[in-house]
């Protein structure tokens, strides 16, 4: 498994423009990749296939939209991917915790700090915060109380 074969199966998924490989020693990833939220399903599915695993899961407050990122890791060979999904303030993204268990717990993390819905996901609750809380306190514009 190398970049080229990950390229090669996130090509059709894609779009040949939508992937680039990437300076490791500058980025920490070897290929860099923008998935729309509707395909990142496809790409989970792609990225088992390739014998890859989901290092972590995040997401960005860009203040006029949102940037969910995705990092996988290959079980066999120095090979890290970064998916990025642009994200409109209000949308959903596709989850995929069908394909990697382990996303559960980051997309309630998400949903929790950021407030971004996982179409699908089948357990959004709070981690940390209370059941009620109705806020989401890694958005730019969240204001602590005193």
């Amino acid at each position: 498994m190398s970049s080229q074969t990950i390229i090669q199966s996130l090509q059709p998924i894609l779009g040949p423009d939508k992937l680039a490989e990437s300076d490791y020693a500058a980025t920490g990833c070897h290929l860099r990749a923008e998935a729309q939220p509707d395909q990142m399903s496809a790409v989970a599915a792609a990225m088992l296939e390739q014998r890859c695993y989901l290092e972590s899961l995040t997401a960005l407050d860009l203040v006029e939209s949102f940037e969910v990122v995705y990092h996988f890791a290959s079980f066999y060979e120095l090979c890290r991917t970064v998916v990025h999904v642009p994200l409109a303030k209000g949308a959903e993204v596709a989850t995929i915790s069908p394909v990697y268990p382990a996303a559960d717990w980051f997309e309630r993390e998400v949903w929790e700090m950021f407030g971004i819905t996982f179409m699908g996901h089948p357990n959004l609750k709070n981690l940390i915060l209370p059941e009620d809380a109705d806020f989401h306190p890694l958005l730019k514009d969240f204001v602590a109380s005193s």
